[in-house]
């Protein structure tokens, strides 16, 4: 068996990091700031700043450097990657819950969403206008309540592979199909856009708040180990010890 591939996982309660922001903002890269200044709302300001400095405090304890020294360049889709640094990691929030995932070894992204009721249209019906026939068969044929959470499931098994290789929404949600049971394993079953992707990428779900999902995709379909990490305050992080 080969030797397993080794994925941090950080969980942020973005709801009990709110009132770090101000303390935060000073490992910001000046971009960041201005970025920061745009947000209309305090609360999305708050979360943008907590999650970028997090991101930075991780990257910074993994590779002993300090937060504000972390250099960002980006690809042509805008994922960011460290200047000269082999290191992957990929970051998403979604309402007061944010995922940072790092690996030394190969490209990773992820996504967590919260589970919501629809709106104007059911999950069905968007998930006729976004997902692929083979998602959208699998959807329609699960008893009526556990459509919310297979929705999700499926989002984000698919948004975790968007962000794997930093497509953003370039590719259309309908060129590729995951499992959507909540109840089977994340598995990334077919993509026209890259076939030989079925054989190189694997999926896993992660654990989660209630109300929320979470995925991890990574470039490997060798055994993942995952060090799972919750941080719901700064106290116990040293890399922000001097901030």
């Amino acid at each position: 068996m080969p030797s397993p591939t080794v994925v941090d996982v950080w969980h942020l309660s973005l709801a009990d990091l709110s009132g770090t922001a101000t303390q935060l903002m000073t490992c910001l890269s000046d971009p960041e700031k201005q970025r920061a200044a745009r947000f209309v709302l305090e609360q999305d300001r708050s979360r943008f700043i907590v999650c970028r400095a997090l991101l930075r405090g991780v990257l910074a304890q993994t590779l002993s450097l300090s937060p504000e020294t972390i250099h960002f360049e980006y690809g042509k889709k805008g994922k960011p990657n460290l200047h000269n640094n082999p290191l992957f990691f990929n970051l998403s929030h979604s309402n007061d819950q944010a995922c940072i995932v790092t690996c030394r070894d190969t490209a990773v992204g992820v996504d967590v969403e919260r589970i919501r009721p629809p709106t104007r249209h059911s999950w069905v019906d968007l998930a006729q206008r976004f997902f692929s026939h083979a998602e959208i068969v699998e959807l329609n044929a699960l008893p009526s309540p556990q459509q919310s959470d297979a929705f999700f499931a499926c989002w984000t098994r698919k948004e975790a592979y968007l962000k794997l290789h930093g497509l953003g929404l370039a590719l259309p949600l309908n060129q590729f199909s995951v499992s959507v049971s909540p109840a089977t394993p994340a598995r990334l079953r077919a993509t026209e856009w890259n076939p030989e992707d079925v054989n190189k990428t694997s999926l896993h779900d992660l654990t989660a708040p209630a109300q929320y999902r979470a995925c991890l995709a990574i470039a490997s379909t060798a055994p993942v180990a995952l060090n799972t990490i919750s941080i719901d305050a700064l106290e116990p992080l040293p890399f922000f010890k001097a901030v």
